[in-house]
């Protein structure tokens, strides 16, 4: 039997998403921040499953129609700082609570919500105009700081060198050139930084080259991927600057045969620790993207993530098949019987968990739990 202690630990590993946009007491995740000590969240403006349901009867539907039709956690300016705020009174332990803010497309605070639209990492590249784009970053931050928001999952440092992939189609790279990259994702981390947000260099170690979308099968690279596309991430964290890095679910057989970079020690810790010295925390991208899930059950997948060397398991809840409000659980215990098992050691539990303190000792002072009764609705 594990100590409480050492299952808290385990539960700070954690960053899910949840369905509700209001905090009421008995909600799964209000338990599980306030009972077992879940380490962070993650906040969608759009519930997939019912985007994906709306689009089949009207495929031409935005995501800011959708915003509308089909809303999750984010709804409006005042909602979103209730929110934030009941689940920081929830919790001991400073709370992560994050989302993709990275601009254009990929906005989780939009005008649906009553937030300005911000400008896609692309037309900041294209302008090449750093006090633009430090502009841009700071009022996205200030946006982030309003809202209770502490943990940004941006910029994106991938290099826009496929046409016909993901991140180019959605605008998501500031470029094609790596030092450009560079400038502008260093800009935006700075700006954020002077609001207190903490931000994640994505998606490691460069996804630009991917022709396949990883949020639905897994994208093999092992013949177009360039050396130049580590380079955003090295130069980075050379600075100082990488808070987070977030891993990406492709696979480079030349790096490691059996495994996708999230699951692989050979990438994590060979390449990210070993190579490039990073010492801070490492995130797994969604753990319930296609890339994964249809190579692996949900429950392998945390325990091979651990072993590679992630320090914090990031899993939506925000997939086709809806909400699952047993995630949190499914994954805590998991990681609780692998440890039991011996399949995890207890150290390699304690130095995530000494990362993620650290880490989280540079956020600002949150909402007291002393508020608890005041921020959290009654069920009805």
């Amino acid at each position: 039997m594990l100590s409480k202690d050492l299952r808290e630990k385990i539960a700070q590993m954690i960053m899910v998403g949840f369905r509700e946009s209001e905090v009421v007491e008995d909600t799964p995740v209000v338990r599980a921040i306030r009972d077992f000590s879940l380490g962070g969240v993650i906040l969608y403006n759009i519930d997939l499953k019912c985007f994906l349901e709306a689009q089949k009867k009207n495929p031409d539907l935005t995501r800011h129609e959708g915003a509308k039709l089909c809303p999750k956690n984010i709804t409006s300016r005042e909602q979103l700082k209730k929110l934030t705020s009941a689940l920081k009174s929830c919790s001991k332990e400073p709370l992560l609570i994050s989302v993709d803010q990275e601009g254009g497309l990929v906005s989780r605070l939009g005008p649906a919500a009553g937030f300005p639209e911000r400008e896609s990492p692309r037309e900041l590249g294209k302008r090449d105009d750093l006090a633009e784009t430090t502009k841009t970053a700071e009022g996205m931050a200030g946006d982030l700081k309003e809202s209770g928001i502490n943990l940004n999952l941006a910029p994106v440092v991938d290099l826009d060198l496929n046409p016909e992939g993901l991140i180019s189609r959605n605008r998501r790279s500031f470029g094609p050139d790596p030092e450009l990259v560079f400038r502008h994702a260093r800009a935006f981390i700075l700006a954020h930084h002077k609001q207190g947000i903490l931000t994640t260099l994505k998606h490691f170690p460069g996804k630009g080259n991917a022709g396949k979308d990883t949020h639905f099968e897994l994208a093999d690279v092992t013949s177009l991927y360039q050396d130049q596309e580590l380079q955003p991430f090295s130069r980075l964290i050379q600075e100082g600057l990488a808070d987070l890095v977030m891993t990406s679910h492709l696979n480079h057989r030349g790096w490691d045969e059996n495994y996708p970079v999230t699951l692989s020690p050979k990438v994590l810790q060979g390449m990210l620790r070993g190579k490039l010295g990073y010492q801070g925390v490492i995130l797994s991208d969604d753990l319930l993207m296609g890339a994964i899930i249809k190579q692996f059950s949900l429950e392998e997948a945390c325990v091979l993530a651990v072993q590679a060397g992630v320090d914090i398991l990031l899993a939506s809840n925000n997939s086709p098949e809806g909400d699952d409000p047993h995630l949190f659980h499914r994954i805590h215990e998991t990681l609780i019987k692998a440890v039991e098992q011996g399949r995890i050691s207890s150290s390699r539990i304690e130095s995530s968990c000494s990362r993620i303190t650290a880490l989280k000792k540079r956020l600002p002072l949150g909402v007291s739990p002393s508020n608890l009764g005041h921020l959290i609705s009654k069920p009805p």
